[in-house]
This record gives C-alpha cells, sequence and structure tokens, in this order.
C-alpha cells in the first residue's frame, strides 16, 4: 500500500495565550491567564476536478468548498401535523435556497428522487480555549487554583437520543408528538430515513479542575529528609455546561465508520468521572 497526498485543504486560524496578574502584595497575588485557538479549513480539491465528494464515514463527507469531514444529510424545513401527531407533506432543503419532498416518489429513502444532502456543520470545533486563575495567599504558601475550558463550533451526533426515538420509540416525542415541532417528529418518524433532528451543536465549557496546593515550611520537609514538600487536594471534571442531549459533548467512538478522525458519534459511552485526587510532592 502507498499512501499518496490526494487533494488540498486549506487550513487558517489563530492561537492566543495572555497572562495578567491583576492584583498582588508581599504576601499574596492572582495570576489570571486566557488562551484561545480558532480553526477554519475548507477542501478545496479532492485531486481529480470531476471528484467534488467523497465519503468520511456515516453521514459525513469531504466536499469541495466545505470543512474536512463535514455532516452532510437531508435537513427537513417544513411538515405538517395533524391533531393526533400524524406527520404529512415533509418537505426538505433542496440546496438551491427552497423546499422539496424528502422522500423519493415511492414514498422511501435512498432513490434517486430523493431531497439531496445537505450541509449540517462540521465535526471539528470551530473555537477552543481555557480561562485559568491562580490565587497564592499566606506568604504565597498556599495556591488555589481553577481552569474551565471551552469547545464550539461544531455539531455531533447524538446517537442515545437517536436510539432511543427510533430503534426503540422509547422517548417522549413517541408519546405527546404534539408537544415538539412537527419538523422533529417528521424526522423521528421516518424510521430512520431522516436524522437531522440528532445532529446537534456540541458547544460545552468544563470545570476541569478546582485544586488547592500547600507547600509545608522547610524545615517541615527537612524532617523528611527532602528540599521541599506540597500537599494537594484537586476535584477534577466537576462540571459540564452544555446544551447537548447525549451523555458527554466529548464522548466519541474511536474507530469505525462511526469513529476516527471525524467521528463526533458515540452512544452508551461513560461520561467523564469527576474525581477527587490527594497528592504529596516530595522534592530532592
Amino acid at each position: 500500500m502507498q499512501f499518496v497526498n490526494a487533494g488540498e485543504i486549506h487550513n487558517s486560524g489563530i492561537e492566543l495565550l495572555a497572562r495578567a496578574t491583576p492584583l498582588q502584595g508581599d504576601r499574596w497575588a492572582w495570576d489570571l491567564s486566557f488562551s484561545l485557538a480558532t480553526n477554519d479549513n475548507v477542501i478545496v480539491s479532492l485531486g481529480d476536478p470531476a471528484l467534488q465528494s467523497m465519503p468520511a464515514g456515516e453521514y459525513r463527507a469531504h466536499r469541495v468548498g466545505y470543512p474536512a469531514g463535514a455532516w452532510f444529510e437531508r435537513r427537513v424545513v417544513s411538515a405538517e401535523m395533524s391533531p393526533t401527531g400524524a406527520v404529512s407533506n415533509v418537505q426538505c432543503d433542496d440546496g438551491r435556497g427552497g423546499a422539496t419532498l424528502c422522500a423519493g416518489a415511492d414514498g422511501s429513502y435512498g432513490t434517486a428522487d430523493d431531497a439531496p444532502l445537505v450541509y449540517l456543520g462540521r465535526t471539528i470545533p470551530r473555537v477552543g480555549g481555557a480561562v485559568g486563575s491562580t490565587v497564592a495567599l499566606l506568604d504565597r504558601r498556599l495556591r488555589l487554583n481553577a481552569l474551565v475550558d471551552f469547545k464550539t463550533g461544531h455539531h455531533k451526533f447524538d446517537f442515545n437520543t437517536f436510539g432511543r426515538c427510533t430503534t426503540n420509540g422509547r422517548c417522549r416525542e413517541n408519546f405527546f408528538p404534539t408537544e415538539f415541532d412537527a419538523r422533529r417528529i417528521a424526522s423521528i418518524a421516518s424510521n430512520g430515513g431522516l436524522v437531522d433532528f440528532a445532529i446537534v451543536d456540541a458547544s460545552f465549557a468544563k470545570l476541569r479542575e478546582l485544586s488547592a496546593t500547600y507547600t509545608l515550611p522547610d524545615r517541615w520537609a527537612s524532617t523528611l529528609r527532602a528540599g521541599s514538600a506540597s500537599v494537594s487536594l484537586a476535584g477534577r471534571e466537576l462540571h459540564t455546561w452544555t446544551h447537548y442531549g447525549g451523555l458527554d459533548p466529548e464522548a466519541a467512538y474511536l474507530g469505525g465508520t462511526r469513529g476516527g478522525n471525524y467521528g463526533n458519534y458515540e452512544q452508551n459511552m461513560l461520561p467523564q468521572l469527576s474525581r477527587v485526587v490527594v497528592a504529596v510532592n516530595l522534592g530532592y
């Protein structure tokens, strides 16, 4: 097997890091840090001018003029709903600013006269960053730290909701459809033919860590035959702020057609566990 460069991608972005000490005294200080990174990429060519799109996994594609590994599927733009929750006249984006029937002429999906697959979003976050804060007290022996990081500008396949609502028929939409938008019910009722309702914004911010570290006096360290000693208490993965409805906006399959570099696809993946860590550090 021989690997070759088969296309061209244009990447651009910025990386910023800022640090500041807003307040300080002889025995204390407050430090802040902020980092930001952006990524914009677009596929310029797939090697052959006649080749404009190629698969990048389930519901994803590399398409000229769009981000790498982006989501492409039918998008429901309108539907009618009866008083009992039955949907009809389901219209999808026709890719030209208008609408067309989502299914083929025979009412099924996967035929030539289906609505086209349209761009539904990136799999790679457009923006990521972190905010950190450190307060040093007691002659700067006690250090209190907090870290929040975030990612935004991307979508993920919420396969937990997809499975519950379609395969298992065990979500609220199945029992009380009139409580929801007719477009969402139309997608759920399509038996997997329409999946746009499950490709959702996966932006998040996480409280990664709160910690306290106390550097012991030198005489205490010397009793341990150490040059320095400190004790730390840290809580990690403490909270997530997100509108993503699945188990964890960061969880993803690592391989297969639903995983890999453009995965953002998961089901029954355990969220990162919150944990408390106690550590004693000795320097020699």
